[in-house]
């Protein structure tokens, strides 16, 4: 496990001006600054089935793009390992962001929510479904669907420090997304910004009444006192103050039903989701090495790789593809060692393995049944 500080802010909504669907009314911070315990592997998870929507997946490819994101990143709280990061090339560095960004909307969910099996969890990316969704791209990275709740989530990342208020960017990428989740009125939806530098990760998370779905209370632990964060952003006494409106404008003539926006309905989407998590699942496996060992019942397939990228090495990671999905108990088991003192990050989702570790080799008893 490691420490993140997470923000939450609420959105209100208004007619639109130009088209039938909502806009951003207002945007306000409904609680101050808590620490929020995420698993890295979790969020590294996310990441393998970033996959391109047509041609072949294999084991390799995978594995070598997620040694990069981690790393970058160490230590508890964590944190981005600036120096080399500022040295990487430009594409590098927006890589390494973006995956941290999509990684971390996945942590951050799963934390709320306190998951321990994700063996629901339904990962979509843009890539993956682009032939079934809107010619126009606007829709969010992410479903989460679980028994009662399908979760649309969008990610951002950012190797920068938070701002000290809500940005354009931010109120008009929920302004993009908000006809989207409108049209689909089954999908809630969740908005994150991860800033990660050398001091730490700041997550914002944006929810349309301040909680997600389900929450009966607020997400995380407060800071502790003291407690260092990137730093002091908000003014705390005007965190829960009224929204101030000005007299809306004038509102043109309507133009009721200019959105291209994909017409599948949510069943149908989460169904095409599953069928091509199960592909890239056979495919990673049909693809990596075997070392004839067993996690929760099932052959897995995969190797370590030491994280030495970029100077000395700081453990060993593993992505491992399982033949068929594991027992329901598999993450109870790992979880025992899934915590701060012996630096094991492991996680079983659906029939992906990925564990974060500070042992060198091939350390396969940290997982294997």
């Amino acid at each position: 496990m490691a420490w993140i500080t997470l923000r939450q802010f609420a959105w209100t909504e208004r007619p639109g001006y130009v088209d039938p669907y909502p806009e951003v009314d207002g945007i306000h911070r409904v609680a101050a600054d808590r620490l929020l315990p995420v698993d890295l592997s979790y969020a590294i998870s996310v990441n393998a089935l970033a996959v391109p929507a047509s041609g072949p997946i294999r084991y390799e490819t995978r594995q070598h793009e997620l040694r990069p994101v981690l790393c970058y990143l160490e230590g508890n709280p964590l944190r981005l390992r600036e120096e080399p990061f500022r040295a990487s090339a430009a594409h590098i560095r927006r890589f390494v962001s973006e995956s941290i960004g999509l990684g971390m909307l996945t942590a951050t969910v799963q934390a709320a929510y306190q998951w321990q099996d994700a063996a629901t969890h339904i990962d979509v990316l843009p890539t993956a479904l682009a032939g079934h969704l809107s010619a126009t791209k606007t829709r969010p990275d992410l479903l989460f669907d679980r028994p009662g709740l399908t979760l649309a989530g969008e990610a951002r990342g950012r190797s920068e420090a938070p701002p000290t208020r809500v940005t354009a960017q931010q109120r008009d990428r929920l302004n993009s997304l908000l006809p989207w989740s409108h049209h689909h009125g089954t999908y809630p939806l969740a908005m994150s910004w991860a800033y990660a530098t050398g001091l730490g990760m700041t997550i914002d998370l944006f929810t349309r009444s301040g909680r997600l779905p389900g929450m009966t209370g607020p997400i995380g632990q407060p800071l502790p006192s003291p407690m260092p964060t990137q730093t002091d952003l908000f003014d705390q006494d005007q965190l829960d103050a009224p929204i101030q409106r000005s007299d809306p404008p004038v509102p043109p003539a309507r133009r009721g039903g200019a959105r291209d926006l994909d017409r599948s309905s949510a069943r149908e989407l989460t169904l095409r989701i599953s069928q091509r998590v199960g592909d890239i699942a056979d495919q990673l496996y049909a693809t990596a090495p075997d070392h004839g060992v067993r996690v929760g019942g099932q052959r897995v397939r995969g190797a370590w790789a030491a994280l030495d990228l970029l100077g000395v090495s700081s453990g060993s990671f593993l992505l491992g593809a399982l033949e068929g999905p594991a027992s329901s108990d598999v993450n109870a088991r790992l979880r025992p060692s899934n915590q701060f003192a012996d630096g094991l990050s492991a996680h079983v989702s659906r029939r992906l393995v990925v564990a974060i570790t500070e042992e060198h080799g091939q350390p396969w008893h940290l997982v294997a049944d």
